[in-house]
């Protein structure tokens, strides 16, 4: 019998080279304060996700990959892409969907790291991840669909909505982790199967104020997304299917830098549900959720964002 191939995860997002400054608090206006150190690295949303998904789809740095992960991309002709398509190579990652745009800059993230709470403020400037056109993704994805497309919102929203309608008409699942948060058309939503958000951008996308998770969820399950997870922080994390509802408390950690914990818990989330083989109707979400929650709380234990992402062999039991 010939071996099944793993499934595939396919991330479409962004790629930022990560310029980070920890202080002991943030400046006010007009105010200089010396940091505590300055440390480049490999980041940005999508790129994060796919490298959670690499990561804990092993059990560590030697071991073979139960997932195959994809990212569709683009970086400028400078020394930053170069080192962030490395970077990928290095976990595995296939990059074939990673565009190098001439003449264009790759983008950047400016992030601020308070080292007494591990909270970050993070300026994000998009470069060449703003100049993906849509038709490469019929150019990757159509000959070889994956199981499961991981989207966020650090790319133009056209490409976004692109990849939604794609994804629907081929019956591709989608896992969309809509930040920064957007508005989006709610014809898109039939197309999302799961939903992975945090409180701001639960409040953004629905337009319903407080903490009434159930019918925030409802409101969305309603649009016709099948799995709605929101993240609370330090307060857990409230998932909701279409039958079931259900809250996990916060993994007690000492937060160190909270950078790519939410691209983390997505990552782990992802290949938690590609790896089950019950029926699609039949995935056990809060699973998936629990071992997300547990990955996340290993990440905000370390600094810098895809330097701080665990491999499964890392999660506590």
């Amino acid at each position: 019998m010939p071996e099944t191939e793993p499934p595939q995860i396919t991330v479409i997002g962004s790629l930022n080279k990560d310029l980070v400054t920890r202080t002991s608090r943030i400046p006010g206006a007009g105010e200089t304060l010396t940091s505590e150190s300055f440390t480049t690295g490999s980041g940005g949303k999508g790129a994060n996700q796919a490298v959670a998904c690499a990561r804990l789809g092993k059990h560590d740095v030697h071991s073979n990959g139960t997932v195959l992960v994809r990212m569709i991309g683009a970086v400028g002709d400078d020394a930053f892409g170069v080192d962030l398509i490395d970077a990928l190579h290095r976990d595995g990652i296939n990059t074939d969907g990673v565009q190098t745009l001439s003449h264009m800059k790759t983008g950047v993230s400016v992030v601020i790291v308070e080292e007494d709470t591990g909270e970050n403020r993070i300026l994000f400037s998009p470069g060449a991840n703003y100049f993906i056109e849509p038709g490469h993704l019929n150019q990757v994805l159509v000959p070889r669909p994956p199981d499961l497309i991981v989207l966020q919102l650090e790319i133009r929203l056209n490409l976004v909505l692109a990849a939604l309608k794609l994804a629907k008409d081929n019956g591709i699942d989608v896992l969309l982790n809509p930040a920064p948060a957007l508005e989006l058309p709610h014809e898109v939503y039939p197309a999302i199967t799961h939903l992975i958000m945090n409180e701001t951008e639960a409040a953004t996308l629905s337009k319903i104020p407080g903490n009434d998770w159930k019918h925030i969820a409802r409101k969305f399950h309603d649009l016709g997304v099948r799995n709605v997870i929101i993240t609370l922080g330090s307060e857990g994390v409230f998932f909701s299917t279409r039958d079931q509802t259900g809250h996990i408390a916060a993994e007690k950690v000492k937060v160190v830098d909270t950078t790519a914990a939410g691209d983390t818990f997505v990552g782990a989330y992802a290949v938690a549900v590609v790896s089950q083989t019950d029926d699609e109707n039949h995935e056990n979400i809060e699973l998936a959720v629990r071992k997300a929650n547990k990955a996340a709380g290993m990440t905000v234990q370390k600094h810098g964002a895809q330097e701080g992402i665990p491999y499964s062999g890392d999660l506590p039991p």
